[in-house]
């Protein structure tokens, strides 16, 4: 999510209280009212308030429906504002008799973009169980349970989240979305821009092995969801591929006003018809398309297929096999500094990738490996696929499904994935850093430093290239 647009919004809302209904912060003044509009229904009474703990003083328990989808929204950092937003979405659609929606919505003081006086100032966490409303000042659903000291960056609170809600809000079909900042794979103790679930002030967050260790002790879902930026990787849905049929995620960022939950909470129940999880999944990548198509934003949003993740694993390590057999590894090189990539610059769409490597051989073993590599990507693992540059341009080259694929370095905790043992790309990597690329080492003046080069100097030389590539 974008920190200058929620820190924009911050701004406008501590100016004025009364105005706050006239701002966007992700399309300027005037169309939040527009944008927070919903269609008038009775409102759905939530439980009384209840204060607990980790499960103490729990609600009643409530008759089993059809779907219950959790947030577990993050808002202990700069995306506070976010939270309000997306919480305040929630509410124009609601719980219904056939639908639960539950959110746990974190908050704190004195951060960048901290939303001082906007629903009270409260500090912790909160429990709700999300009831209709139309009101955009204000968060009216009742909290179901208060927390005043609680760090959203352990992965054990996560647990605990999902598994109130599923104990006390049973239903036929679950949605778990994981809300916050994010960084693929990738883990620190120090970066915000890194992992998943940021707290700043436990300064903790959740890494992707942890991640995996809370899908299993959660359970199975049906959707697991990630309203946060760069999360769709073969590195995070191997982790959590047995818990979850499908998962939905952007191999791009996700802009400030993140996932538009007004516009695909809707399709859970429409004209009676209760949603089968892949229809929903499909709603919820349409809903995005709908809401940031003509933003103005480069986006992306897919959803996997996880049963067919161990299929995928061995064509992948077929074709992973067959680059390393390959003798130019210097032109499979080249090919990492031109495929599509995100935020992260070492993260790359994997089918735009593949698609570079196959023109090399065609006729040849990596080129046939390189096609059905992608069609077991594009045919069977990705299910569904937005990708936009701008307005109404379509991004071609965004597949679904990004790697990591670093051009000037291998990080070690690569190592500790479940992905690094359950495929040879680890092996591939590490192979490839003392590659360099052929017929490009004076273009612009880079100089190949040659194999065996110190890490400095290979990543002085990718950048030398990557900026001579990238000109006319």
């Amino acid at each position: 999510m974008n920190k200058r647009v929620i820190a924009a919004f911050t701004f406008l809302v501590s100016l004025v209280p009364a105005a706050f209904a006239q701002v966007d912060f992700d399309r300027g003044a005037g169309d939040l009212k527009a944008a927070l509009s919903g269609i008038d229904t009775p409102q759905v009474s939530a439980p009384a308030l209840e204060k607990g703990w980790f499960g103490n003083n729990d609600p009643k328990p409530q008759p089993v429906k059809e779907w219950t989808v959790m947030v577990y929204m993050n808002g202990k950092n700069d995306l506070e504002a976010a939270g309000f937003l997306d919480l305040d979405e929630m509410e124009r659609v609601g719980s219904s008799d056939q639908v639960n929606i539950l959110a746990e919505w974190g908050r704190m003081s004195g951060q960048e973009g901290d939303i001082n006086g906007v629903d009270g100032d409260w500090t912790g966490s909160r429990r709700y169980l999300v009831a209709k409303d139309n009101t955009k000042e204000k968060i009216r659903s009742k909290a179901v349970q208060k927390f005043s000291k609680v760090d959203m960056g352990d992965w054990k609170h996560l647990v605990d989240f999902a598994q109130w809600g599923m104990k006390n809000y049973p239903a036929k079909r679950y949605t778990l979305i994981v809300w916050n900042h994010g960084s693929g794979w990738k883990t620190s103790k120090t970066a915000v821009s890194k992992g998943i679930s940021y707290d700043f002030e436990t300064k903790n967050h959740i890494s992707t092995p942890e991640l995996g260790e809370a899908m299993k002790a959660i359970g199975k879902v049906d959707i697991l969801g990630f309203d946060a930026c760069l999360m769709q990787m073969p590195e995070v849905a191997w982790e959590v591929k047995d818990h979850a049929d499908f998962i939905v995620g952007s191999e791009q960022t996700i802009p400030g006003l993140g996932m538009p939950y007004d516009y695909f909470l809707g399709h859970l129940v429409v004209d009676g018809k209760v949603s089968e999880p892949e229809h929903f999944a499909r709603m919820m990548v349409e809903g995005y398309s709908a809401f940031y198509s003509s933003q103005k934003k480069s986006t992306t949003l897919s959803i996997l297929r996880t049963s067919e993740l161990p299929a995928f694993a061995g064509v992948f390590n077929a074709w992973t096999e067959a680059m390393l057999a390959f003798e130019k590894k210097g032109e499979i090189k080249r090919q990492y500094v031109l495929a599509r990539k995100y935020d992260d610059e070492d993260s790359k769409d994997l089918y735009d990738f593949a698609r570079r490597v196959e023109a090399l051989d065609q006729n040849g073993p990596l080129g046939a490996s390189s096609r059905e590599m992608m069609a077991a990507l594009s045919d069977k693992l990705v299910i569904k696929n937005t990708a936009y540059l701008g307005v109404y341009e379509q991004d071609k080259e965004s597949h679904g499904l990004a790697v990591y694929l670093p051009a000037k370095g291998y990080d070690a905790k690569y190592d500790q994935l479940a992905w690094a043992g359950a495929s040879r790309w680890d092996e591939f990597l590490k192979e490839m850093q003392g590659v360099s690329i052929p017929g490009l080492e004076f273009m612009n003046g880079c100089t190949d430093p040659g194999p065996g080069a110190s890490l400095q100097a290979l990543m002085a030389y990718i950048d030398c290239l990557t900026a001579a590539i990238g000109k006319p």
